[in-house]
């Protein structure tokens, strides 16, 4: 995975847009006198940039799994969506398919399921189950298109930080997990190997899942 994901690559592009423009401007910013950000623009840096991190953490977690047999996709565009990426695409060993979208939320509050909704805390996270069953749905019907023959992918939610209630729970079908069990999670679902399975679907994968940037995409 490159060093500067799409989620860093959106925060600076938007810390960008806030630095000083014109002479005067320029001059001010020079000698210590840069107008701040808004609390809005702030607010969205900074998530933003815990997103970049939750990435990176994950990424690096991953990386265990490569010698292992593991196939895995970063970054990479969900097939006929504008604007939506997948954190991380994995084939196991088995060629069985998963998805893990990164999280990095406060320690303060615990992740948990209400009614079947997801929370942190008092605030409710319904978006975010939404944007992941439709990632998968997307990717799911573009291998099947692919591959001539349906190929399940499971979901999973790396928590970074923010406690997991229970150490883990699964929520419409999507598993939510704390970062330092996702890989125990995903090894025991990997299933008995079949190399020449887990070769032709990530090799399919690779052709339908391109690279997102910013520029590709918006």
């Amino acid at each position: 995975m490159s060093t500067k994901n799409s989620a860093q690559a959106r925060a600076d592009t938007l810390r960008a847009a806030q630095q000083p423009t014109g002479r005067w401007a320029r001059l001010k910013a020079r000698f210590g006198f840069a107008a701040s950000l808004s609390a809005e623009a702030a607010s969205e840096i900074a998530a933003w940039d815990a997103g970049a991190e939750g990435e990176r953490r994950t990424a690096e977690l991953l990386r265990a799994l490569g010698p292992e047999g593991w196939y895995g996709l970063y970054d990479r565009q969900v097939p006929e969506a504008d604007v939506a990426n997948c954190d991380f695409f994995l084939v196991a060993p088995s060629g069985r398919v998963f998805t893990t979208d990164a999280k990095l939320w406060s320690r303060d509050f615990v992740v948990h399921a209400v009614n079947g909704r997801l929370f942190h805390g008092e605030l409710h996270y319904g978006r975010v189950i939404r944007s992941v069953k439709y990632e998968t749905r997307q990717i799911e019907r573009a291998l099947r298109k692919e591959l001539g023959a349906r190929v399940p992918v499971t979901a999973l939610i790396a928590m970074h930080n923010a406690p997991v209630s229970g150490g883990g729970f699964t929520l419409d079908g999507i598993r939510v997990v704390p970062a330092d069990r996702l890989l125990s999670v995903l090894r025991s679902l990997a299933g008995p190997p079949d190399p020449a399975r887990a070769a032709t679907v990530a090799a399919a994968a690779d052709r339908v899942l391109p690279r997102y940037t910013e520029e590709g995409t918006r």
